[in-house]
């Protein structure tokens, strides 16, 4: 089996670095910090015919990791931006499908798409997006479901873990241990009583693997640990794993936020026997080994 990742951020490394062990990896898109970490990364603009021919993606599965809109983007005018996004997927999707491909995932947005939800939510929920983000998401799921080509979309908890760049942080909790190990203030944009349904990206790898040896497509499927933690759990658990006090910062968001959100992954069980490995314990204290093995390294 051939996967070919489209984007080159956290998500495109590390999945394709994960992935490689049982699957031929290639990642493709433009120019990031973590292209130079590649050896299999090509330059190609994902949304261009011209770009897309030199790439064979005959039989591959596509993941794709790009992101259109940052999670709190704004706009003038949404419905002109929703429908940018959505012509640039009924592109790629067409030429997906003309040249071959086996299988599309994409990456839609668990932590946004359903709004708020205190207890665990089901794929079949219906979908509160509140944001200019989420609701791109909702958009390209529509757009491809009605595409014809084979797919799965994956609502995805807060992934964290696995190699960063250090100049961009995926998430709240590898910023908090920065902040706590560099004795600096963490701006706070949420309540600190606001929960998020975290996963591990080595149990993401791991479910997507699972969804592939299973051969499961056209579904849509939450990816997540089914555990709710709160801001004000991780902090602590930094602070006193870290042994560092963090000073906290409370600042406005532009954005709404969804306060609230647990993801239900039974269906995620049933296709494919998955089960989580990594606790948000256990993830919280590879991370605090990995900063500062990364730390000791640019000291030096």
């Amino acid at each position: 089996m051939k996967i070919i990742l489209l984007g080159c951020g956290y998500l495109g490394y590390n999945l394709a670095s994960l992935l490689s062990q049982k699957a031929e990896t290639e990642i493709i898109g433009l120019p990031s910090p973590y292209t130079p970490l590649c050896s299999n990364f090509k330059e190609i603009n994902a949304f261009s015919a011209k770009d897309l021919d030199q790439v064979d993606f005959e039989d591959v599965v596509v993941i794709d990791t790009i992101s259109l809109l940052a999670n709190n983007a704004r706009s003038e005018d949404e419905e002109k931006t929703l429908r940018g996004v959505e012509e640039k997927y009924e592109f790629l999707l067409c030429q997906l499908k003309q040249r071959g491909a086996r299988l599309f995932i994409f990456m839609s947005s668990g932590g946004t798409v359903y709004g708020n939800a205190a207890e665990p939510i089901c794929e079949d929920a219906p979908l509160h997006p509140i944001t200019l983000y989420a609701r791109s998401k909702t958009r390209c799921e529509q757009v491809i479901r009605q595409s014809g080509l084979p797919y799965l979309i994956l609502r995805l908890a807060n992934p964290y873990g696995g190699h960063q760049t250090t100049d961009k942080k995926q998430g709240v909790i590898p910023i908090l241990i920065e902040k706590a190990l560099s004795h600096e203030a963490f701006e706070m944009w949420a309540s600190p009583h606001s929960s998020r349904d975290y996963i591990y990206i080595e149990d993401f790898a791991q479910a997507i693997q699972l969804l592939l040896d299973h051969q499961i497509q056209n579904e849509i499927v939450n990816v997540a640990s089914q555990t709710a933690t709160s801001l004000t759990e991780i902090l602590d658990e930094v602070q006193e794993k870290t042994g560092q006090a963090i000073e906290i910062r409370h600042v406005n968001s532009e954005v709404p936020v969804v306060d609230q959100i647990v993801l239900n992954i039974e269906k995620l069980k049933r296709l494919t026997g998955f089960t989580i490995q990594t606790t948000i314990q256990e993830g919280i204290v590879k991370e605090i080994k990995r900063i500062k093995k990364e730390q000791g390294g640019i000291r030096k």
